[in-house]
């Protein structure tokens, strides 16, 4: 047998090969700027090769992995990859998870008619191709795709099929991935503790898998959680340790939504200068990076920041553009929160005609989400802006029931008094409860 050589076709191949593999454990532990700088290794390594269909069939699958790894640290020009495969591969599994991949990418970038298209023909596809893992991906971009848009029944129910999926086709790494929109669909859902859980079994899934980009990602959702419900010492703590793993481990877009965090955390603290430095940093991160949901999440709170700091003018114009962006990309949940920061602005101004115009529309846009966070918002906002004290009063109550439907179910007795001691739960509280003259 002749002596082999680095130059030798087949060797070359191998390596190749075992640099895919490389990547995709580099992919599982988080570590996506080396995954992807491995899955290029690969490619230039496949490209000096011979052609051949086997050679082929190891670059696209390069390709895929270089664009996952690229989606996944939130560069979405990784969609590129994505494209090549799906414009030359025969292969109906590469077909099928290149769309998903594009797909994956167009969700990242606000395009969610074309995102929800590619999806669903990705699934059409896997029908045929008997791909369970890209199936569950596809559910996985689906119901991410539905909590942006406020479609929370939707994206509670695909991502519990995933979810079931797993049990058949065990993978730790995409089991953490749905149970991180589970809990977010669950937070907008106002189902705390429901959300609290997915967010506990996702990080022992990326604590388990040492993945830190994943970790800070579920530290800073549960984070988020305790910010809503008031406990922000707690909120503090979360957000502080996911930004210490998200700066060591590279994780640029996860640290977008973290900085976002720890701004209205902040905020919420009185802590003014710092809040609105982290908010313009946020946004401007999420923008560069062109992630629209991010960006639309950072301009809501830096709306909500001038407001509450009474620049009602420099709130409106965002409430404004936050509208503009909400309609273009077809989010419900965007729409409703842009009304209620106009709704609020109004009142701030005391024209309560059209604060309760702006609130009434936004209803139409909640109820279709439902969120129970932003109807008790809502409702208490119309409940202040209503000239009749008999509707203001129906208008407290609803506001009330969707309160207690989030803080009755909390276990922690502690959680719960604090939630429902806030001065402003307080108010709507006490104006539910008054009696009919």
């Amino acid at each position: 047998m002749a002596p082999t050589s680095s130059t030798d076709p087949r060797i070359q191949f191998h390596t190749a090969r075992q640099l895919l593999q490389n990547a995709k454990e580099a992919t599982v532990s988080g570590r996506y700027q080396q995954a992807a700088q491995l899955a290029t290794d690969g490619l230039d390594m496949v490209d000096a090769l011979p052609p051949s269909p086997e050679r082929d069939l190891l670059r696209w699958d390069l390709l895929l992995h270089r664009g996952r790894a690229r989606f996944l640290m939130g560069d979405y020009a990784g969609l590129s990859d994505f494209q090549t495969v799906r414009d030359h591969s025969s292969d109906p599994v590469q077909q099928a998870e290149a769309l998903v991949g594009a797909a994956d990418c167009h969700n990242g970038m606000g395009s969610y008619a074309v995102a929800e298209e590619e999806y669903q023909t990705a699934l059409r596809e896997v029908e045929a191709s008997g791909s369970d893992i890209c199936r569950i991906r596809a559910w996985i971009g689906l119901g991410t795709l539905y909590w942006k848009q406020g479609r929370i029944e939707e994206a509670i129910r695909i991502l519990n099929q995933a979810r079931s999926a797993l049990q058949r086709t065990p993978d730790l790494y995409e089991l953490g991935r749905v149970l991180l929109g589970l809990g977010i669909a669950y937070d907008f859902a106002g189902q705390v503790e429901e959300a609290i859980a997915a967010y506990e079994d996702a990080l022992k899934c990326f604590r388990s898998l040492q993945d830190d980009h994943r970790t800070a990602a579920a530290l800073n959702n549960v984070g988020e959680i305790y910010q809503e419900l008031r406990d922000l010492d707690r909120a503090l703590r979360y957000h502080e340790e996911a930004i210490r793993l998200a700066s060591q481990s590279g994780a640029d877009r996860i640290s977008v939504d973290i900085t976002r965090n720890l701004g209205v955390d902040m905020l919420l603290m009185g802590r003014y200068s710092e809040a609105m430095l982290a908010l313009n940093q946020a946004l401007s991160q999420a923008r560069a990076i062109r992630d629209k949901d991010l960006a639309l999440q950072a301009l809501y709170n830096l709306g909500d920041a001038f407001l509450r700091q009474g620049e009602v003018e420099r709130a409106l114009a965002i409430a404004r553009e936050l509208a503009d962006e909400a309609a273009a990309i077809h989010s419900e949940l965007h729409a409703a929160r842009a009304r209620l920061l106009q709704g609020r602005a109004y009142l701030a101004q005391g024209d309560r005609s059209m604060a309760q115009n702006i609130l009434q529309a936004a209803l139409g846009h909640a109820h279709a989400i439902p969120s129970r966070w932003l109807l008790w918002q809502l409702h208490a906002a119309l409940g202040r802006a209503t000239d009749d004290p008999e509707i203001a009063r129906i208008h407290f109550r609803i506001a009330a029931d969707f309160i207690h439907q989030i803080a009755d179910p909390l276990s922690d007795p502690d959680l719960r008094s604090r939630f429902l001691s806030q001065p402003e739960i307080q108010a709507v509280i006490r104006r539910a409860e008054e009696p009919q003259p």
